[in-house]
């Protein structure tokens, strides 16, 4: 039960308010608004902490943790993706909700943008933290804080994400990323994680050993290859549809990045 909202201006006041007992930061509110908890809660709003900007660019593309998924969607100059993984919450109206941070703080099990900033090396900034912390490290680590900000590293490389599910507004089942230093003549640099929507992205090693120093395979060839994944089931699909799956969307993504990275030559 929400008792009081404060709009601290500074995050210094920010992180004050947050060592409250009973607190919880809000950006877009999509979580919060959707829980219910008969305890007394006290929200801080992010609101007037300028945590809004995206700048790409520099050595770092920097998205703030209150930038919304639609302003992501929207912005030219993101890595396009970023922009895909932010699109696929199909509501207009949760894009316009979602935050960078509340997504990256919260880590629902079906995210789509998680595993691509995995992919892309991105790292978290937090407050009171000098140096930022890799986003996979926090994965593991679940080390809570005020987010300040998601940066990826410039320059942008080849990137793909896919997802599967029953519909547009379904809980997500597979999600696949992958990022690569380049695709032709040969695989190299390539990176790919795959989440099951249950457990944190997991790296596909195997595939990428395979695939590195080698002409990029025909979808067939990739599908046709070893995966070493045990993905759990769901409500949503089977263990045996997942590792389909991750099969073909691997095999879509890989082919999609070279082609994206065509078209820009």
């Amino acid at each position: 039960m929400v008792t009081e909202i404060l709009r601290p201006e500074t995050v210094q006041e920010a992180l004050k308010a947050g060592a409250l007992p009973g607190s919880a930061f809000l950006g877009g509110g999509t979580w919060l608004n959707a829980s219910y908890s008969a305890e007394p809660i006290t929200l801080i709003s992010l609101e007037k902490l300028g945590l809004d900007s995206i700048e790409p660019g520099g050595k770092r593309c920097v998205i703030g943790a209150t930038a919304t998924f639609q302003r992501i969607v929207d912005h030219p100059g993101l890595p396009a993706a970023v922009r895909r993984a932010a699109g696929l919450t199909a509501s207009r109206t949760l894009r316009n909700m979602m935050t960078m941070g509340g997504e990256i703080a919260l880590h629902p099990a079906d995210s789509a943008i998680i595993p691509i900033l995995v992919a892309m090396g991105a790292e978290v900034l937090f407050a009171g933290k000098k140096k930022p912390v890799p986003i996979y490290a926090f994965l593991s680590d679940r080390d809570s804080g005020l987010v300040l900000a998601v940066t990826i590293p410039e320059p942008l490389r080849p990137s793909a994400v896919l997802a599967v599910s029953r519909t547009s507004h379904s809980p997500r089942s597979l999600v696949v990323a992958a990022t690569a230093a380049s695709l032709r003549p040969k695989v190299s640099g390539l990176r790919v994680f795959v989440s099951d929507c249950r457990a944190g992205p997991v790296r596909l090693t195997r595939l990428e050993e395979l695939l590195e120093g080698q002409p990029l395979p025909s979808r067939a060839e990739i599908e046709g290859m070893s995966f070493e994944f045990a993905p759990l089931a769901d409500m949503q699909a089977s263990s045996r549809y997942k590792l389909y799956m991750t099969k073909v969307l691997a095999a879509d993504a890989l082919h999609q990045m070279r082609g994206d990275a065509q078209g820009a030559a």
